[in-house]
């Protein structure tokens, strides 16, 4: 029995007791004072042992309560494992549950409610109704996102892929309603604990259960900066939750871990003058045969002259370069095959530089017309994760940048965006028009608010002429 399934049965099993008591209570009117305080003499020992992670002081112990549960259901769970501690852990979890909910309905019943039957009170969980589970939530909540098209490719591959890391911790049959602080602070505790690439490190893939692959010596494990995306990401679902009605507290709200600015900012470094002289003389003289392909040549080109992202250059179509006002221009827009956007700020215009003209690329874009093509890079394949970049970013950051002995963590293709915004303040070109090239959101209620169609491409026209990069070939 895995951990899903062993939690289910543990939830069943709490459940009907819980339903045998309040059997008793409805039969008998309430319970008696010393059963009462007999419970409430429980609870406060199971809530100890839940916070201090102690055992139950119970006339029975809690190994003894565990040995009955686990001789009950016919587990082979042996004392000293892994799964056995896991299951003690929750045999307090659910027996302090099952206290709590007791004595709220006999305070329930107490009260003597003029309703035909009594009531559970607000707060104690019936048994789970559909479209409240955390996979029937999950399903909910995704498919929102994918219908208002909120996710990039790789945003919802990303998202996706954390979501399921959180079923497999709780369990995917879970009630949402049932989860609280420490359930919370219990996927922290994993995500800190959780390897990185579980899927291809030999150590850890395949179908190893959670609780083998945690921990694991030598294994390295996720960056703090992906363990906040992770309870971000389960930030977002339980607040879309409780705005949905579902819960009434989001407990992953703010639960991430805090880092100092300085060495949370984006890693990410803007190439230096010698090292794009370097790009362009490798590029267009192709040196050592590291542009023999169009695409290795106009890719890194267009991300030197735009600054834009890889993959809204990886998916560019010959229709998206076009004059506007008598400007050549970049079209970048979410309209065609697969084609997605970060943004709406993403979505944008900006000039082609005059340099991208004298090197032919018009030249460029008739051929493959003349080919009857319809995309700027023809041989491209499309990959759910990565979009239309993988072989551009491939030849750019594991073939080119080493070759030219320049490769380093800091240096990417996404530094070529750096680059551009650093060359076009320096330039001084004003913020909110490097943001308007480069597809940044703009900043302040004028800009977000009132300045809705934007700069003329003129305007950017004479931003993109100041990118000045001397090129010597």
């Amino acid at each position: 029995m895995n951990y899903q399934d062993l939690r289910a049965t543990l939830q069943s099993h709490f459940r009907t007791l819980r339903d045998t008591a309040i059997k008793e209570i409805d039969a008998a009117g309430g319970l008696s004072s010393n059963d009462r305080e007999l419970y409430q003499s429980n609870l406060a020992v199971a809530a100890q042992a839940n916070e201090t992670d102690r055992p139950l002081s119970l006339a029975k112990s809690d190994d003894d309560l565990l040995a009955r549960f686990i001789a009950q259901y016919q587990l082979d769970i042996q004392p000293g494992t892994d799964e056995y501690g896991n299951l003690e852990r929750d045999v307090k979890r659910g027996y302090r549950r099952f206290l709590e909910d007791v004595l709220a309905y006999d305070k329930s019943v107490a009260s003597f409610d003029l309703d035909p039957q009594a009531k559970l009170p607000v707060g104690v969980v019936p048994e789970t109704q559909a479209g409240l589970t955390l996979s029937d939530v999950i399903k909910d909540y995704t498919s929102e996102k994918k219908a208002g098209k909120n996710w990039a490719v790789k945003t919802e591959s990303e998202k996706l892929k954390h979501l399921d890391l959180l079923k497999e911790i709780l369990g995917e049959g879970t009630d949402i309603r049932s989860l609280g602080a420490q359930e919370a602070q219990r996927v922290k505790t994993t995500l800190r604990a959780y390897p990185v690439n579980r899927e291809k490190n030999k150590e850890t893939r395949g179908n190893r259960p959670l609780s083998e692959i945690l921990d694991l010596p030598g294994v390295p494990k996720l960056h703090t900066t992906s363990v906040n995306k992770y309870l971000q990401s389960y930030g977002d679902l339980f607040n879309w939750a409780k705005q949905n009605g579902l819960i009434e507290q989001n407990w992953f709200s703010g639960l991430f871990i805090r880092q100092n600015k300085a060495r949370a900012q984006d890693n990410r470094a803007a190439f230096s003058a010698e090292q794009i002289q370097l790009l362009l003389e490798a590029i267009l003289c192709n040196r050592d045969g590291l542009a023999n392909k169009d695409y290795q040549k106009w890719g890194p080109l267009i991300g030197i002259y735009t600054g834009a992202r890889l993959n809204e250059i990886a998916q560019l179509h010959l229709k998206d370069i076009r004059q506007v006002e008598e400007v050549w221009c970049f079209d970048f827009n979410d309209e065609g095959d697969r084609k997605s956007l970060k943004n709406s700020a993403s979505r944008r215009l900006v000039p082609i530089h005059p340099a991208l003209l004298q090197l032919g690329l018009l030249a460029y874009v008739e051929k493959l017309r003349s080919e009857r093509q319809t995309k700027l890079f023809p041989t491209f394949t499309y990959d759910a994760k990565n979009g239309w970049g993988r072989h551009l970013s491939r030849h750019f950051n594991n073939t080119l940048l080493p070759k030219l002995g320049i490769k380093s963590k800091e240096l990417v293709f996404h530094s070529l965006r750096h680059t551009v915004v650093t060359m076009l303040m320096q330039a001084d070109v004003d913020e909110p028009v490097v943001q308007a090239v480069v597809g940044h959101t703009r900043k302040g209620v004028t800009q977000q608010n009132y300045f809705k169609r934007g700069y003329t491409v003129r305007q950017l026209d004479d931003a993109i002429r100041k990118l000045d990069f001397k090129c010597q070939v």
